[in-house]
């Protein structure tokens, strides 16, 4: 069976950064014998923006495949792609976020995993620039904040998943039919996170595989002004909020959590260990992020 691919792309209006995915996708190999179409799911917060990305579909169009922009006006990177879904054509969905950067095979591995495997849903390897890896700052910038994700599990093509990383993954379109859309409380716009990792606890509950192939690659942007104190706390706020409103962990799971990542953070900033203070100091923030929320909710309870 052959099959034929939407590559949905959601984005917040970062134009350039389109455009670079685009000038990847238009050079991929083996492009011409594969149906695919290009669709860019618009979720810029204001129209002239939002008029810029419908612009830059028009442009890619022209030099002939099918790329076409949906617009969806209401933040929400989860929301954009469930209005894009619908309407995609393909039998496979491959899903990017914009700021990535295409592997030459891309296109060819998707479509060969799917032929060769009979997994529902692909995990594309998520890869550092060579020029990243060598820089000495930024690697000690990542270690200590992990705010950007990599995706390299060294293991072989068709290896089982039980979780997803939503930068690069593709789906059957029949998995959207039998275990819903993605979850528009969670991602950027919503919650800020965890859209895939919610969708993926669905799959697997279906009785679904997810496998990984190493060779549908993508290269991340190693961006060092993702790693700030700042950065760092947010993400894992947005983690806890995120977990709080899929898994609706009780108040009772939630405090010992907390006072547990207090007492681990202060005994490792004794003992120096920087990595393990960093996990404990997220997992305080995740964990009192998560209480507030608790709070909050309870209030306007209340309020009624």
């Amino acid at each position: 069976m052959s099959h034929s691919v939407s590559v949905i792309i959601a984005t917040s209006g970062r134009v350039e950064k389109v455009r670079r995915l685009l000038e990847g996708l238009y050079r991929l190999n083996g492009q011409e014998r594969i149906d695919h179409e290009i669709i860019i799911a618009n979720n810029a917060p204001n129209e002239t923006t939002a008029s810029a990305v419908e612009d830059l579909a028009k442009e890619y169009s022209q030099r002939g495949n099918r790329c076409w922009q949906v617009r969806e006006p209401i933040p929400g990177k989860c929301r954009a792609q469930n209005r894009a879904i619908p309407l995609a054509k393909g039998s496979i969905l491959a899903f990017l976020d914009d700021d990535l950067e295409v592997t030459p095979d891309w296109l060819q591995s998707i479509v060969g995993f799917f032929a060769s495997h009979p997994h529902d849903v692909m995990q594309g390897s998520i890869l550092m620039h060579p020029q990243d890896r060598e820089n000495a700052h930024l690697q000690k910038l990542l270690q200590r904040y992990r705010t950007v994700d990599f995706i390299d599990y060294g293991s072989p093509t068709g290896t089982d998943i039980k979780t997803l990383t939503g930068g690069n993954i593709a789906v059957k379109r029949e998995v959207f039919d039998q275990v819903g859309m993605f979850d528009e409380r969670l991602g950027p716009g919503g919650f800020g996170i965890s859209e895939d990792v919610e969708f993926a606890q669905r799959v697997v509950r279906a009785g679904k595989r997810i496998g990984y192939e190493p060779q549908a690659a993508v290269y991340n942007e190693l961006d060092a002004s993702r790693f700030t104190e700042e950065s760092f706390r947010l993400r894992h706020e947005q983690q806890g909020r995120s977990r709080l409103a899929y898994k609706e962990s009780s108040i009772f799971r939630i405090i010992p959590n907390l006072m547990r990542s207090i007492w681990t953070y202060g005994w490792y900033s004794l003992t120096g260990n920087e990595r393990r203070k960093y996990r404990a100091k997220g997992r305080y923030y995740h964990y009192m992020a998560m209480l507030l929320e608790k709070f909050k909710t309870f209030k306007q309870f209340n309020a009624l």
